[in-house]
């Protein structure tokens, strides 16, 4: 169900065919604002009006129309479009739609009381929450995290308020959603008043309307002949999923903690989907004679804070044990194969560090064969392989087939499936960008009418997928017709009589048709939803369509250009969360499955770095991190033996506070690195943390504990282990 044109991986001008898979993943990647997206097109050329509520009630239906050229005769002499013609949209507004978004919603999003900011204002997708103003907007908008036309609709109002996403608490995320919602309401009201009335009698050029109902198939054939096992996640209801290959036996995959995707698609919440044993022999029984198979998938990553490595698609058994594994190592993907060159647990994995994780719609495919060994490839690119000639599977036939996360219930991956697929055999490169092409779920062609304004038979046809419950993707714009010479510029989508807020790529636009079937652009666009595929209705308005002339837009005020850095980028980098968690571990003896600990990091672990960025570091980073450091020091503490072997001794003598920390310096920091800091002014800082905590004199028992526990957390949570 993905609709593109770009490699994932490229710039945006980079031209294929039509592959339908290349253009959603760069119709979503474009949505990340990449340099020259942002910086030159979305800044400097044109935005939306902001979607403002076209005059009247919305309740005839779209049709065709345009404002003619002087002497024109196809308005009629009142001015009003005809009947089948959809409410014309309002012209721009004479501020920019930014200029609102500034003075509503931004001020809460960079507030650090309301959480947003310590992650999406620094480095983690999308950037809502970043200072820039002109990047959050572009964020806010390309992403659809708002809809001005239902601001109950909007993410980043759903986001605290249904999903409590990082907001503190039950009361502190309704207090988050209430002022959001009371912000994006403020936007909507102020972009709707904020419309000048038309001037010239200028009328918006217009398509007829079009619905999901009046769309056709228009789908790319996949390679799947080598497939034993396909999940659609078509059915929509219930607690199973089925393979639909028609490959022996269907696997059948039990769900838990999992939602359906309207679309097709299936979200993994706090469980996984997994087949019983019998059913996944059949992986083992039609692999192991090939010494060779693929295992693919059409995934959106929640995060990219997920390590473990989380486990997108897995044939294992518990966390040491498996044949492969298809997973998401924080910010890289990662396969893990069981095999003559590797542990039972399928190490050393193969992991994809040149391309990061991406929180879209992304195609992920992982091969093996025993004649080059492994690869990995992402939206159609070969992203990482190796040279392991003559190696051979060395699987067991009791694993089970799970997705999202570990048969132990230990390594969630939390995200959206699309589709996957397991072929016995390793698919070569053409092979996997036809499948990257041809994309995920249905792919369909949405016709737009526009006979009306060019005089004589013609459309605009465009490739449309539903992306899930909140969005839908327009891709391919192809004008249709046996007619040329036919300008076309700035081209913009209407759902339901409106322009949603949303970084159109069509509105870049402009064009003359030389023939009669052209392709007017290579891109997608993310549109938002309203009422859903059997309710939602969509128009076009053009600026200019053949000798129409419609509205055109105002540019959006360039944001400032970032300051050039007085100084070089630092030699230290952060240590990122699965990082930091291994050397928390490591430094106190306990182990990172520990409950107390591994409940901890749980819940902390989104907050904590995801980037080796020092410049990035936020004060709820170090929140976080302190947390975590405590639960450690907590866990040391209760267990006598593990206190002693840290401190010493599991008390603090009031005539040996110094060894508390010498003990704390020596085995959390040491002296064998040269920018470490000084030993000596570290035991006195922790020396007087002793004091201030109450126990200048010694202390034993509970209190004695509380002070061991924060000395211990301070200098576990320091720049001396953070800082790398």
């Amino acid at each position: 169900m993905i609709l593109g044109n770009f490699r994932a991986n490229g710039i945006v001008g980079q031209k294929r065919d039509s592959g339908l898979g290349t253009l959603l993943c760069m119709a979503m990647l474009m949505l990340l604002l990449s340099a020259c997206e942002v910086n030159e097109e979305a800044v400097n050329n044109t935005q939306d009006t902001g979607g403002s509520q076209p005059p009247g009630d919305g309740s005839s239906p779209p049709g065709d129309g345009g404002t003619p050229p002087p002497g024109g005769d196809d308005t009629p002499p009142d001015g009003t479009p005809p009947p089948d013609q959809p409410p014309p949209s309002e012209p721009p507004p004479s501020a920019t739609d930014q200029t609102i978004f500034e003075a509503t919603l931004h001020p809460l999003l960079v507030e650090s009381a309301n959480f947003c900011a310590g992650c999406h204002g620094a480095t983690q997708d999308p950037l809502i929450a970043v200072s820039d103003a002109t990047i959050a907007y572009n964020a806010i908008t390309s992403q659809q995290k708002v809809n001005l036309s239902n601001p109950d609709l909007s993410r980043v109002y759903l986001r605290p308020k249904d999903d409590r996403h990082n907001c503190g608490g039950d009361t502190e995320c309704d207090r988050v959603a209430a002022e959001f919602l009371q912000a994006i309401q403020d936007w909507a009201n102020q972009a709707a008043a904020n419309v000048p009335p038309p001037t010239g009698g200028a009328q918006p050029v217009l398509s007829a309307a079009a619905t999901f109902a009046d769309a056709t198939a228009a789908g790319l054939a996949r390679v799947d002949d080598a497939a034993i096992a396909v999940f659609e996640f078509a059915e929509g209801a219930g607690d199973m999923t089925a393979d639909t290959s028609g490959v022996g036996t269907p696997i059948m995959l039990q769900l838990e903690g999992t939602e359906w995707v309207d679309g097709g698609g299936l979200r993994i919440v706090t469980g996984k989907a997994q087949a019983s044993e019998a059913d996944s022999r059949k992986l083992f029984d039609m692999i192991t004679p090939n010494n060779a198979y693929s295992v693919e998938a059409w995934i959106i990553p929640d995060n990219n804070a997920q390590d473990g490595p989380a486990r997108i698609v897995s044939y294992s058994l518990d966390t040491a044990t498996r044949n492969f594994t298809m997973g998401q190592n924080a910010i890289y993907y990662q396969l893990r194969n069981r095999s003559a060159a590797t542990d039972a647990n399928g190490t050393p994995a193969l992991e994809a560090q040149n391309t990061q994780v991406d929180t879209v719609l992304t195609h992920l495919v992982m091969t093996f064969d025993g004649v080059t060994g492994r690869k990995v490839y992402i939206n159609g690119q070969l992203a990482v392989d190796e040279d392991a000639p003559g190696d051979t599977l060395d699987w067991l036939d009791n694993q089970l087939l799970v997705l999202g996360n570990e048969v132990t219930n230990d390594r969630l991956w939390q995200g959206i499936f699309r589709l996957v697929a397991i072929h016995n055999r390793a698919l070569n490169d053409t092979e996997i960008q036809q499948n990257f092409d041809a994309g995920a779920g249905e792919v369909l062609t949405m016709r737009f009418d526009v006979s009306n304004v060019i005089g004589q038979a013609a459309f605009v046809d465009m490739r449309v997928a539903q992306i899930d419950e909140n969005g839908y993707l327009f891709a391919n714009p192809t004008f249709i017709g046996n007619v040329a010479g036919v300008n076309v510029k700035n081209i913009r989508i209407g759902v339901n009589g409106s322009i949603p807020v949303a970084a159109q790529p069509f509105r870049r636009v402009d064009a003359v048709v030389l023939q009669g079937d052209e392709l007017l652009s290579p891109l997608g666009a993310v549109i938002p939803a309203e009422l859903g595929v059997d309710g939602d209705t969509f128009h076009l308005e053009f600026e200019i369509l053949g000798s129409m002339q419609g509205f055109a837009e105002l540019p959006v005020a360039s944001s400032p250009p970032l300051p050039v850095p007085d100084e070089a980028e630092p030699d230290f980098g952060l240590r990122t969360f699965a990082q930091l968690n291994d050397a928390m571990s490591g430094l106190t003896g306990v182990a990172k499955n520990q409950n107390a600990v591994l409940s901890t990091y749980s819940e902390v672990r989104d907050s904590l770095p995801a980037t080796h960025g020092l410049l990035a570091f936020s004060t709820s980073q170090q929140i976080a991190i302190q947390r975590l450091a405590s639960s450690y020091c907590g866990v040391v503490v209760q267990n006598n033996a593990s206190c002693d072997a840290l401190f010493g001794s599991c008390q603090v003598d009031g005539n040996a506070k110094g060894q508390v920390a010498d003990a704390l310096y020596d085995q959390l920091i040491g002296d064998n690195i040269a920018d470490q800091p000084d030993r000596a002014d570290v035991t006195t800082e922790i020396v007087r943390m002793i004091d201030d905590l109450g126990c200048p004199n010694g202390c034993n028992g509970a209190a004695g504990e509380t002070v061991l526990q924060a000395t211990c957390a301070a200098v576990l949570s320091s720049a001396a282990i953070t800082v790398n």
